[in-house]
């Protein structure tokens, strides 16, 4: 099509490559605008792995490009006769796809993807050529092109793109996206692992039936070495129905990243003979990974029996949104999953549906209110979710998958975590049920409410009336329900409950998990014996499966993934008439990193993070160097708080079956518990005189401010109107706190009057110091966070910064007032992951 030369640039006297349009072709409109097409498209992409476009330019009627100079040799000259080693097709396969998830992410198709158009230097360097056929994609509404017969394909011109390359769709002359490409590299990365072309003829058009119609033959046959994994990318990728094919480059280029760690570390699994492998069914798992720690889980099994072979589990992306996508939900047959997503602009959640494999998803909901918690009807007609109301009440609504109309079922409580709170359907599909309470003064519980009449029946009842019972499932006959009931504040475990058959409880629940962690959404396999449930630590959860009796202990499935990254920032505080400055990230990680707190003498910091897994405490200098873990406890360490020495920091945990307070010296060693009943406080605080430790405790019957001896001894309570954090302040004669109605409040440190400060302070974010108090109030009416400081003697309010993203945890100030320390997620959002391999 055209003729390449290295030449010399005299400007900057380097080696270029000229591509030349032949003269005796610049008649050829079509071809010409190809080229030029080519120069812009490539132009736009600035990425290691695409040649660089310098200039296009036209002399005497003839038009070249000139671009990068690139020694080294095409890929198809560089491929064994057997096919590349396994270590070197990854290296270069994900150079090739991070390179195609750079272009399709400008909206470029390359539309002739093989290995004559990817050029590897001596080192190893991918360089993705000749975007002479890339087509910009349509924004919107593309019309499919004039569709071409097998006989018109042989005539020159009407088809572009290598034959043997070339997708279903290309070869057919239909509407070419991204998934085209994505066909190809799957083509490509076959041939790099066999050493053979995929589809291959006697003719072009032998070649384009075969494309069209068969099936490659299965790499495992030809090497049959080739890990399982590495096949099963190649074959998503060389799907003939593109709705089911790969959906993107960037997930392609990930599955093959963890494939090379695997490799690299020596796990990885050859694939099992095709000879010895008889799949009649196939289970899908997904698990929605949820900021703060939350894993949902969907099961869709189907009703065949299960063989398969004993291959690991891999878990590939269902949805890769910006933003958060949580609850999934199985239609009946499979193949469509309803889900919550708070859309492009993360401003609301809203039900959506996705069907398997495709890259699209439909809108069902679109009221300002949030909408969580689809779940589908048994016989797919229907989707039941969970609505937000204002005035502390919800609703349960129907809508049909095809979207509106909606039909309001009934009202429910609203609860402080609705979006986990959960909901499911009878096998009959008459009825729901939900969680609920019928007033303040009785426990939440499950309740089995009517679609038809919206009346409710009570199902379970927890002992205290803080806790909720929520997320149940029903048992594939429909005679159990598992659920999960909050034991201990941050301690989760799954319970059972017979049924009758007409789905009344028959005894007490039983609870099956004793785990002492955070644990959500359980599910049924289909012949009723287990069930397998998302647990594990704070923001670290995995995939479990137990007994559905309650014997032997949970068995690990698959690991989650977080997409979370909360990190420590510093911000100065400006003097009177001081120049506000901008925050610094001062402690970071890819994790989650936050609680931080100043020492008594400024010079180190302490924070709570689970770099390393669990959340521990941590110690730091001022600077944010010398990062080193204090605890080594394996469960979650709630924020630290230095005692006024600095000689020793308490904190709370998780360690023997529920939240005690314990105290462990700043040089390390163990730590001592200090309380022997329930402290829910995730940050316990130290009195001037260093002997007592503040902390909250539903102990009486409500949550309270109690004080225990820093030495150990008998807990006494501080607060008889209700308390959620308390705080020390520069007046050892007063302890401040907060209350669940967003309020901050002091009561004299012996006890006594309660007096409110400030009327709104978002959840515990205050600090206090000689002139006032830092806060964070509540969110503005753009939802921006802002810092503030209360001063004691004008009674005024100064804004202090303003805040755009999300504010994760308490507020320290340095002791000489200068810098403020809070923490913010620098990343949020979740994805919906399909786990493969299941059985």
């Amino acid at each position: 099509m055209r003729v390449v030369y290295k030449a010399r640039d005299t400007h900057l006297d380097r080696f270029v490559a000229l591509k030349i349009l032949p003269a005796e072709k610049v008649a050829d409109p079509d071809r010409k605008r190809r080229f030029v097409q080519e120069a812009k498209a490539a132009s736009s992409l600035n990425h290691p792995n695409i040649i660089t476009i310098h200039d296009i330019e036209s002399e005497g009627g003839i038009q070249f490009i000139a671009m990068e100079y690139v020694a080294g040799k095409t890929l198809d000259r560089l491929i064994p006769r057997k096919g590349m080693r396994l270590s070197e097709a990854l290296k270069l396969a994900i150079q090739m796809a991070d390179a195609l998830a750079k272009a399709h992410s400008a909206g470029i198709v390359h539309r002739d993807l093989k290995p004559g158009n990817v050029m590897v230097t001596g080192e190893g360097l991918v360089k993705v050529l000749d975007f002479g056929l890339a087509k910009l994609t349509e924004v919107s509404g593309s019309r499919e092109e004039a569709t071409l017969t097998l006989e018109s394909l042989t005539e020159e011109g009407l088809i572009v793109g290598t034959v043997s390359y070339m997708s279903p769709e290309q070869a057919g002359g239909k509407t070419i996206d991204v998934r085209s490409d994505i066909f190809s590299f799957g083509a490509v990365l076959y041939e790099m692992v066999s050493g053979q072309k995929a589809f291959q003829g006697d003719t072009k058009l032998s070649t384009l039936a075969a494309i069209v119609k068969q099936e490659p033959r299965p790499v495992s046959q030809l090497v049959p070495t080739v890990p399982g994994d590495l096949e099963k990318i190649v074959n998503r990728c060389l799907r003939k129905d593109r709705e089911r094919r790969s959906q993107t480059m960037a997930d392609v280029k990930i599955a093959l990243q963890e494939l090379k760690e695997e490799s690299d570390s020596g796990t990885l699994v050859s694939a099992p003979s095709t000879q010895r492998i008889r799949r009649r069914g196939k289970v899908w798992t997904v698990v929605a990974v949820v900021t703060l720690a939350v894993a949902g889980v969907a099961v869709w099994i189907n009703r065949s029996t299960i063989k398969m072979p004993e291959a690991p589990l891999t878990a590939v992306p269902l949805t890769s949104y910006p933003g958060q996508e949580r609850q999934p939900s199985f239609s009946p047959d499979g193949n469509q999953v309803a889900f919550s997503w708070n859309g492009e602009k993360q401003d609301n959640f809203d039900i959506y549906v996705k069907l398997i494999g495709s890259g699209t998803q439909l809108r069902l909901t679109t009221a300002p209110e949030a909408d969580t918690n689809p779940a589908w009807s048994p016989d797919g007609n229907s989707i039941a979710f969970i609505r937000q109301r204002p005035g502390g009440k919800a609703s349960v609504v129907l809508v049909s998958p095809l979207g509106p109309p909606e039909r309001k079922v009934a009202e429910i409580s609203k609860t402080g975590m609705d979006w986990l709170r959960g909901l499911v359907w009878t096998p009959d599909g008459k009825s729901l049920v939900v969680t609920d309470w019928n007033s303040d003064s009785e426990p939440s519980g499950l309740f089995l409410l009517s679609v038809e009449s919206g009346e409710k029946q009570r199902l379970t009842s927890p002992k205290q009336k803080l806790f909720v019972d929520s997320q149940p499932a029903f048992s594939p006959d429909g005679r159990t329900l598992a659920f999960i009931r909050a034991v201990a504040v941050g301690v989760h475990d799954i319970y059972r409950l017979a049924l009758s058959e007409d789905f009344q409880p028959i005894g007490e629940p039983k609870r099956l998990t004793f785990e002492n962690q955070v644990t959500f959404r359980s599910v049924w396999t289909l012949d009723g014996r287990e069930i397998i449930f998302s647990s594990g630590p704070y923001l670290g959860p995995n995939l479990f499966r137990i007994a559905a009796s309650g014997s032997g202990k949970p068995q690990r499935l698959v690991y989650t993934r977080d997409l979370i990254d909360v990190n420590i920032w510093r911000l100065q505080v400006p003097g009177p008439h001081g120049k506000i400055s901008s925050p610094i990230r001062l402690i970071s990680s890819t994790r989650v990193d936050g609680h931080a707190q100043f020492s008594p003498d400024g010079k180190r910091i302490a924070f709570n993070s689970n770099r390393t897994g669990s959340f521990e405490i941590w110690i730091c200098d001022s600077d944010g160097s010398n990062a080193q873990r204090l605890t080594l406890l394996g469960v979650y360490c709630g924020s630290p708080q230095w005692s006024p020495d600095g000689e020793r920091i308490a904190f709370s945990s998780i360690l023997e079956k529920q939240w005690e307070i314990y105290v462990i010296s700043a040089n390390g060693g163990r730590p001592k518990r200090l309380t022997s009943s329930p402290a829910y406080d995730d940050q316990p605080r130290w009195s001037r005189d260093r002997k007592w430790i503040y902390f909250l405790s539903d102990r009486s019957g409500e949550n309270q401010i109690w004080k225990t001896p820093a030495g150990g001894g008998e807990a006494l309570r501080l607060t008889t109107k209700g308390g959620a954090l308390a705080l020390k302040s520069p007046d050892p004669q007063w302890v401040y706190y907060t209350r669940s109605d967003g309020a901050l409040w002091k009561v004299p440190r012996d006890g006594g009057e309660e007096t409110q400060v400030l009327e709104s302070v978002e959840d515990n974010y205050f600090a206090i110091v000689n002139g006032g108090i830092y806060f964070i109030p509540r969110p503005d009416s753009a939802g921006l966070h802002s810092i503030q400081f209360f001063n004691f003697a004008t009674k005024r309010i100064q804004s202090i910064a303003k805040i755009e993203s999300e504010i994760d945890a308490y507020l320290s100030v340095s002791p000489d007032d200068r810098w403020i320390l809070y923490s913010q997620d620098d990343q949020v959002g979740s994805d919906l992951m399909l786990v493969e391999n299941f059985h």
